[in-house]
């Protein structure tokens, strides 16, 4: 049946602006788990580029409003500005969210796996891998833009190899000295696993953040990324440049931080946070491992010329 009059007012239907029965106000309230396109631009798309990606939209609610206008967030995204960076992106839904509620502050965080072409290392064939990314923004007296990119590496464990270059030296009567040159030189037998590493800058702008394409270059320069495509040569120098460069999963958190920091040198220091964080799937073990380091890149820049 189709209603053709409205007997009541305005207020009367509009349900979610009316007084709450208990006045208590909401930190956060919004849309999880939705779905859309957003079109953004970065070096490491390559361009403007649509993602799909993962969105949730919360909003403050003051104690004198009900509820949430969900189709006023539901435009919000639908109309997020193209070819801004992720981030910016975020932070354009997250004022339109605020502003379109009524209320004092906004969060979106958006999130997307995004392809990528890379070269094998030996044979330089064509890789199809692949990177997660995210951008958060909040909009209100405490504003915060984050973007952040996750990517999967192999680790060697140091613990092993130090027993495994024992016996080495031992079996073919080397000195302890000759022995110790080989570390860095061939791989030593010891256990790997996979892992993942996120990289993550937080700033009160987006101007002050850098591309996912520094953050794809800081890992791979941190550790050692998988590739989905590997020839057998390229299987090797993997498991060879993890080898000759055992990492704990904090080595991961600690090396990662101290690439990126030495990538933002020039950025404000003052205004820019770092969240770098790995987890290792142990390999000889039933448990996994985790580790998280979050620093302003102030600090982290000290670690790059210490004074002792």
């Amino acid at each position: 049946m189709t209603v053709t009059t409205q007997p009541y007012t305005d207020d009367f239907y509009d349900v979610p602006a009316q007084l709450p029965a208990v006045g208590i106000a909401i930190d956060r309230v919004g849309v999880h788990g939705q779905r859309a396109r957003v079109n953004a631009a970065d070096e490491l798309f390559g361009g403007p580029l649509d993602l799909l990606c993962d969105v949730n939209a919360e909003v403050s609610l003051g104690s004198d409003q009900r509820g949430i206008h969900m189709s006023r967030i539901e435009r919000a995204i639908a109309g997020a500005p193209a070819g801004l960076s992720l981030p910016a992106a975020a932070l354009a839904i997250a004022r339109e969210v605020r502003d379109g509620q009524a209320q004092d502050s906004a969060r979106v965080t958006l999130a997307a796996t995004v392809p990528l072409s890379t070269r094998t290392p030996v044979t330089g064939q064509l890789s199809p891998d692949t990177a997660d990314v995210s951008a958060l923004a909040v909009a209100g007296p405490d504003p915060l833009v984050e973007l952040a990119l996750s990517a999967t590496n192999i680790t060697a464990c140091p613990c092993m190899q130090g027993y495994a270059l024992t016996e080495l030296v031992t079996e073919l009567g080397l000195s302890p000295e000759d022995g110790r040159a080989l570390l860095g030189r061939v791989p030593i037998a010891t256990h790997s696993q996979k892992g993942r590493v996120r990289l993550a800058v937080r700033a009160r702008v987006p101007e002050l953040l850098p591309g996912y394409a520094l953050l794809y270059r800081t890992l791979a320069e941190a550790t050692a990324l998988t590739q989905e495509l590997l020839k057998r040569p390229d299987e090797y120098e993997l498991v060879r440049r993890s080898h000759l460069r055992p990492q704990f999963v904090e080595d991961v958190v600690r090396t990662a931080t101290l690439t990126l920091a030495r990538a933002l040198a020039d950025a404000p220091v003052h205004s820019v946070e770092l969240d770098v964080s790995a987890e290792s799937h142990e390999s000889i073990h039933g448990h996994d491992i985790h580790a998280t380091l979050r620093l302003p890149l102030s600090t982290a820049l000290t670690h790059l010329n210490p004074t002792t």
